[in-house]
């Protein structure tokens, strides 16, 4: 009698069924049976995801836009550890011969759960906002869930004991979890066509573009070559302005409004650095880096008089509760600063007399780990307060405003402008029905007593600088461009 031959196995039907494994695991439930393993049926897995990956961001996005083919490489940068933690796995339960059965297995499921994630991705700002504090533990949720999955699906995919399951658990962490995730926020598939007149679509072009991995070392060079060391046996204020989120603009502007401020007001021309994350600027200055900055301060180090003369460091970005100050430009992934980071790389740079104010989210967390007797350190907010103010089309944040472009011009003394800043940001916030920062300000003895020393120089700079221009006596000096701007 002869046997009538098995119809072929449909691709489609193979899909479903290991859909439906996936979903099997994801639910703890039994799934290997259901398993339809081949390279066909991993390929076909792998397309579905970047093909709903590509749907999420087109829901995001919106239709008008222009697809992203750089990105492919970050949603295919799983394949490997996928295929490294299963084949380790394997190993481990002697089961080598059925690794390509395992990774289709592990496909399935994590197509579940990037669904999942971007699911949660979908969710309106006002959601993540109610959730509070619970919002890490919400969205790391379905990766601790996975890890558990995982480790069921392999042990049962393997027949391992319960024993070598733990140490699947542990392989699926170390081998596949820990590096996807360390990779962080992945470019979309698809981006939105910017449709404003300003030529946004070409500044973040630039951002992106292999120009800038060339230009930007010449232009911190640059910068620091700019620098003239400092006179011996006259005190000197030297400055570092960091701009540190690149996706809004308030950041730059701020950065640029102070370098001139403090050009006109306390004669810091030609002993200024400027590092800037922004798109429009990727080609003309260095980038706000925790490279450039440690450059920065090192020739800024080699240029002071150490015993004479001060530095004022001022950041401006947003911040995160665990104090660290956001240093970011898509697409790259850069280091963020934290307080011991910045300490550390003064101190290298070797630099004793510093005046360092933090203008972001909780930057208050800055104040303890800066503070010291050659230092005067000041925030815009409480360690565990948010500032206000960081708007994409503001000039200035709340505190930017009140203490550079409004208490700033009234008095050479930073802790007495700071003291203006905190009362009028506070009066600010009440009426605007915020919460209140709670700016803070640490101050050194010795700092503070070089500091009124200078401010007493800086009064009479004004009249100095005129008198050096050939201003007629007793008429006072021609408002400067900054001042009829308002910047």
């Amino acid at each position: 009698m002869e046997l009538e031959p098995t119809p072929p196995r449909s691709p489609l039907a193979d899909l479903a069924r290991n859909l439906g494994a996936g979903l099997r695991a994801l639910l703890l439930w039994k799934a290997a049976p259901a398993l339809r393993a081949g390279a066909a049926a991993w390929i076909a897995l792998e397309l579905l995801s970047l093909a709903l990956d590509f749907g999420f961001d087109f829901a995001r996005a919106g239709p008008d836009g222009q697809f992203m083919a750089d990105a492919l490489a970050g949603k295919l940068f799983h394949l490997p550890w996928l295929m490294l933690a299963v084949w380790a796995a394997a190993r481990l339960a002697g089961r080598p011969e059925a690794w390509l059965r395992g990774v289709v297995g592990m496909a399935a499921l994590w197509i579940w759960l990037s669904l999942l994630w971007n699911a949660l991705a979908l969710l309106p700002a006002e959601v993540w906002a109610e959730l509070g504090d619970a919002v890490d533990l919400v969205w790391w949720a379905p990766a601790a869930w996975g890890l558990i999955a995982s480790a069921v699906l392999l042990g049962e995919v393997f027949e391992a004991r319960p024993a070598r399951r733990l140490g699947m658990l542990a392989i699926v962490g170390l081998c596949y979890l820990l590096p996807t995730t360390m990779l962080g926020t992945q470019m979309p598939l698809w981006v939105a066509t910017q449709t404003d007149d300003d030529g946004e679509t070409a500044r973040w072009q630039a951002a992106r573009s292999e120009a800038l991995i060339y230009r930007q070392p010449l232009l911190l060079t640059e910068a620091i070559a700019r620098v003239e060391p400092g006179e011996p046996g006259r005190p000197e204020l030297f400055l570092l302005a960091i701009a540190g989120h690149g996706a809004q603009d308030v950041f730059l502007r701020e950065v640029d409004k102070v370098e001139r401020l403090f050009a006109e007001r306390f004669d810091t021309g030609g002993r200024s650095i400027v590092l800037a994350n922004n798109p429009a600027t990727v080609l003309d200055r260095p980038l706000a880096t925790v490279s450039a900055m440690e450059a920065s301060l090192r020739a800024l180090g080699e240029r002071m008089n150490r015993d004479e003369d001060v530095l004022f460091v001022f950041l401006t970005s947003h911040g995160a509760e665990d104090h660290r100050f956001d240093l970011s430009l898509w697409p790259w992934e850069l280091e963020q600063l934290t307080p011991q980071r910045l300490g550390a790389l003064l101190d290298a740079a070797g630099i004793r007399h510093r005046v360092i104010l933090v203008s972001a989210c909780y930057s208050g967390g800055f104040i303890a780990p800066l503070a010291g007797p050659d230092t005067l350190v000041m925030s815009a907010a409480r360690a565990d307060r948010s500032s206000h103010g960081c708007s994409h089309e503001a000039d200035w944040t709340f505190f930017g405003r009140a203490f550079f472009d409004e208490a700033l011009r009234a008095t050479p003394s930073f802790t007495e402008a700071f003291a203006r800043a905190r009362a009028a940001v506070g009066t600010r916030e009440a009426a605007e029905g915020l919460e209140a920062s709670e700016p803070q300000i640490a101050v050194g003895e010795a700092i503070k007593a070089r500091l009124d020393a200078m401010a007493a120089d800086w009064q009479r700079m004004p009249r100095t600088l005129q008198a050096q221009q050939g201003g007629p006596s007793g008429e006072p000096a021609a408002t400067s461009s900054c001042d009829q701007a308002r910047c």
